[in-house]
């Protein structure tokens, strides 16, 4: 009885786990059907890592659910809802504070609580800042800013430090699949816009 209890827990945690990112994707524009395949793919391609490159004793790989998909629903957003520019600008503020909020360790780059909440809040307050006039585009503003100025400030800036350390191992950009940095930046982001715009 208490192995089921347990399950059923998971399950439910699990379901609304699943539903905020739902939720999330559909803010940015996506209808129901997609965000849910956008969000199943991120999950069962979480264990998926692809080898960029080997250094020393160092192989860095992306993790397909947590970064590259990630990548790729940016760069669309950027491109099909045309807020490359203002995006461009988003990415570089927060990989900024990416970057002061995070350190590389053999494990990996890490980033403490609360600090690794602030690259999401900036890219949110930033989107709202720049669609003032077109709400609509605050989302995917926040998205993108948000996934790919973690991306560049939190992993690309501090590789260098990893490749330095003598350990070796793999280092997988966004290797925590939906719990990493990377990922949940841009949905964290997208969820205070919700808040602060409200839904339409």
């Amino acid at each position: 009885m208490l192995r089921f209890f347990i399950f059923l827990i998971i399950a439910l945690l699990f379901y609304l786990l699943y539903m905020v990112l739902v939720t999330a994707f559909e803010e940015v524009g996506f209808n129901g059907w997609e965000a849910g395949l956008i969000v199943f793919s991120c999950i069962i391609f979480g264990s998926v890592n692809i080898e960029l490159f080997s250094y020393g004793k160092w192989i860095i790989a992306i993790n397909v659910g947590g970064a590259l998909l990630p990548i790729l629903i940016s760069l669309y957003l950027m491109l099909s809802r045309k807020v490359f520019g203002k995006s461009l600008v988003g990415i570089i503020i927060v990989a900024y504070f990416a970057y002061e909020v995070t350190y590389a360790t053999s494990a990996g780059i890490v980033s403490e609580f609360p600090y690794w909440l602030i690259p999401p809040f900036v890219a949110s307050l930033y989107s709202v800042a720049v669609s003032l006039k077109n709400k609509k585009k605050a989302a995917s503003i926040a998205y993108s800013s948000g996934t790919l100025g973690v991306l560049i400030g939190a992993d690309l800036l501090h590789i260098n430090e990893i490749l330095q350390m003598p350990k070796g191992g793999v280092a997988s950009i966004g290797g925590a699949a939906i719990l990493d940095m990377v990922f949940l930046t841009g949905i964290i982001a997208v969820l205070i816009d919700a808040f602060l715009y409200g839904r339409d």
